[in-house]
């Protein structure tokens, strides 16, 4: 139903009045589209991330050192984003989301296109620090934007929030696709992973154009800063087709808090109600980080060393795996989202994928295309289980007024899976070669572990409702 066709006045004079709104109205053109501009800098993470693990032994050889270093010094992003994830609550507070958005893309834009002519390892090392902060700042931006399009009242948020991963694993198919036409043209094994981060940032730069003209500024952010008239009132006419008028009172006032709430956010994050929620969505987010970085990060590497083909064959294989498996599983486990839950979702995925990791262990040396479909099948479901939904738990379990700096966190504490994955995981492979499953398949059953003990479902409750009183514990 439109939104126009309700011709109520709304009074605001405070930032709940706002929320409220929001929540209650999905943005009037929140299709796919906008939904995946939002996400776009999820998208740039993805393809860095996978265009980085295909470069690795490339990184190492070039400039003299081990692979081991080689993905320790690209791990580096990954603690830069871990600080820019703890950050993002102060870049939106401090700037509002148009800008927040431009500061996080700029950064990577600028740290993909200088590592792409790195003359050494040490340049490649401050370029992907660059690219972390942006990064870091990013996601949390992301996923909070796609909750205020949707609004949280609407059984579509959870479904759009995990959208990301399916978004994730189009970049990732994008890779693939991008590899193979530079290999095709000529461009020699060594250098391809240049090219392909250069092209990288110009993906960076058309997300930020998109994403100025069509995401715009947060309602909320513009309340909690103060601005009602000029502001407040014309996003909400704008976005969500709702007339308001300000309410005759100061609200001054409002802006000189935001030191308290970034100083406080933290702490509530761990009091009586938040603990487990954050504990929940921290552990699903990291172990299947953990999990990802190493098979699906590295899947060019894993199959080159299980299929025969060369390196051709290793990425046409791993662009069908993601685009048959991780796209669609992404997809479905959105869909499915509303029916199962997000901690059921989770426990299912992460048993699925200890169970093919075993069985990979097991079984791949003894046919390819049996190792093939054991890959397919924990890619399908990581990607539909817990690939997406840590950060949509994180997203949904938090009300509007610390809702970054709860994904900001689960997101930083993610990038320590992340970390470990892609510095262990080709140290391990090296060593262990298939026998690294077994070793790996502990990873996903801590996390199946974590998802039958904290049973909390953010799907059935509307946490948005407890903003007023989280923002009265802030200012205290």
């Amino acid at each position: 139903m439109s939104h126009f066709s309700n011709p109520a006045l709304y009074t605001i004079g405070r930032p709940q009045d706002v929320i409220d709104i929001v929540n209650k109205n999905s943005a009037v053109h929140a299709n796919i589209g906008v939904i995946l501009i939002a996400l776009g800098g999820i998208l740039i993470d993805a393809y860095q991330a996978a265009m980085v693990g295909f470069g690795n032994k490339y990184i190492a050889a070039q400039f003299g050192i081990s692979p081991g270093l080689a993905a320790t010094v690209n791990a580096s992003v990954l603690v830069a984003a871990l600080i820019g994830g703890l950050l993002s609550n102060y870049v939106i507070n401090r700037f509002g989301q148009r800008r927040a958005f431009l500061i996080g893309m700029t950064l990577c834009t600028l740290g993909a296109a200088l590592v792409s002519v790195a003359p050494n390892i040490w340049w490649v090392l401050v370029c992907r620090v660059i690219m972390g902060f942006g990064l870091g700042i990013d996601f949390p931006l992301a996923t909070n934007a796609v909750a205020e399009l949707r609004g949280s009242a609407s059984k579509k948020t959870g479904t759009s929030v995990n959208l990301w991963q399916m978004a994730w694993y189009v970049s990732t198919t994008v890779v693939y696709l991008v590899l193979l036409p530079l290999l095709f043209a000529g461009i020699s094994e060594e250098q391809l992973w240049r090219y392909g981060i250069f092209i990288g940032s110009l993906f960076a730069v058309i997300i930020m154009i998109l994403r100025y003209f069509f995401i715009g500024e947060s309602a909320m952010w513009a309340a909690r800063v103060g601005r009602y008239d000029d502001e407040a009132c014309r996003i909400l006419k704008k976005r969500y087709g709702v007339h308001a008028r300000v309410e005759e009172q100061s609200t001054a006032q409002v802006s000189e808090k935001q030191e308290n709430e970034l100083r406080g956010g933290y702490r509530i994050l761990f009091n009586s109600r938040y603990r487990k929620r954050t504990i929940l969505g921290c552990v699903v987010a990291t172990m299947q980080a953990w999990q990802y970085n190493a098979v699906g990060l590295y899947l060019p590497l894993t199959l080159a060393g299980i299929l025969s083909g060369g390196l051709t064959g290793a990425l046409a294989g791993s662009a069908v795996v993601n685009a048959l498996c991780g796209i669609s599983g992404g997809l479905i486990g959105s869909l499915i989202l509303q029916r199962f839950g997000t901690r059921l979702q989770s426990m299912y995925g992460f048993a699925v994928v200890s169970l093919a990791l075993v069985a990979l262990g097991m079984l791949s040396t003894t046919n390819p295309w049996l190792s093939l479909g054991l890959l397919g099948a924990i890619i399908f479901f990581h990607s539909a289980g817990p690939g997406g939904l840590g950060m949509t738990i994180a997203t949904l379990s938090y009300p509007p007024v610390i809702r970054p700096t709860g994904v900001g966190f689960a997101r930083a504490i993610m990038r320590t899976g992340a970390i470990a994955g892609l510095i262990f995981w080709p140290m391990l492979w090296g060593a262990l070669k298939t026998d690294a499953f077994y070793w790996l398949a502990i990873i996903p059953f801590l996390g199946f572990l974590t998802c039958v003990l904290i049973k909390w479902e953010p799907l059935s409750v509307n946490v948005d409702a407890e903003d007023a009183q989280v923002l009265a514990e802030l200012e205290k």
